[in-house]
């Protein structure tokens, strides 16, 4: 068995529910030693209750939409886990929403969520890394992270931001020994759907049919853990989601075809 994460120090953001908590969970059954990050500490506390190992675990607060939280909360982590090994880029918001009916401070909040927040706590453990010659991020994009797909622009905008911002990182950072993973799920049973947002920027509060019949967090958990063990610079998960990332590679105007039907189905012109 790989000792990969055996008392290494991993951060997770958006460890409160869904694919967060089953991180915690197998990477505490792994041997991590794991700080785990989120807005809500009763639902972290939950989660560490359950860890295989809750006394190599600690609970740290964050608001990742507060600028000054997180830079403060990065400060004291680096002083008191000065051998942080890895960061898990976990926190983010989907959207629901035709582009015409979606309102501006929505597109900044997704983008400030999604996509700078992250940049903003990368920026914070990197020179750690550099230091200790040593580290691995690993972050949560999407199979909307590939494709454009309708109804998810603001989202889709934060996870292709994401891959360009990693992209280059990974061409500089792995000169001090530092890996860069990024994670591509498709549909997941996670709660994402109800959390999601609307066009003037209220919640959804239900069940979306593609991610109730997506794949468990369990498994996406696993997966994550293994291509982190082998040093992978990126892993795609999902089903039938999959065929739209080969057809944009292949066959583009094929997949362009098939996101204008299913928008037309939807919509009705």
């Amino acid at each position: 068995m790989s000792t990969y994460f055996n008392n290494k120090v991993v951060w997770i953001t958006g460890a409160s529910s869904g694919i967060g908590a089953a991180l915690a969970l197998e990477l505490s059954s792994r041997g991590a030693f794991l700080i785990l990050s989120a807005r809500n500490t009763d639902k972290l506390e939950t989660v560490r209750t359950g860890l295989s190992n809750p006394e190599k675990a600690t609970i740290v607060r964050i608001d990742m939409m507060d600028e000054e939280m997180v830079d403060q909360v990065a400060a004291q982590v680096k002083v008191d886990y000065p051998n942080l090994f890895m960061l898990i880029n976990n926190a983010g918001r989907s959207q629901r929403s035709n582009v015409i009916d979606t309102d501006y401070h929505v597109y900044k909040d997704l983008m400030k969520l999604n996509y700078f927040s992250v940049v903003q706590l990368t920026k914070h453990v990197l020179p750690l890394f550099y230091g200790n010659k040593e580290g691995h991020l690993i972050t949560l994009s999407s199979i909307a992270g590939k494709i454009g797909a309708p109804y998810r622009s603001g989202y889709a905008a934060s996870k292709h931001a994401l891959h360009g911002f990693f992209d280059c990182l990974r061409s500089e950072a792995w000169h001090h020994n530092v890996i860069v993973t990024m994670i591509c799920p498709g549909f997941v049973n996670t709660p994402i759907a109800h959390n999601s947002v609307n066009g003037d920027g209220t919640k959804i509060g239900k069940a979306d049919p593609d991610n109730a019949n997506g794949m468990s967090p369990d498994y996406v958990a696993k997966s994550i853990c293994n291509a982190a063990e082998k040093r992978q610079e990126e892993l795609l998960l999902g089903g039938k989601e999959l065929m739209g990332v080969r057809l944009k590679r292949v066959f583009p105007s094929l997949l362009r075809s098939i996101l204008k039907k299913r928008s037309k189905e939807a919509f009705g012109h």
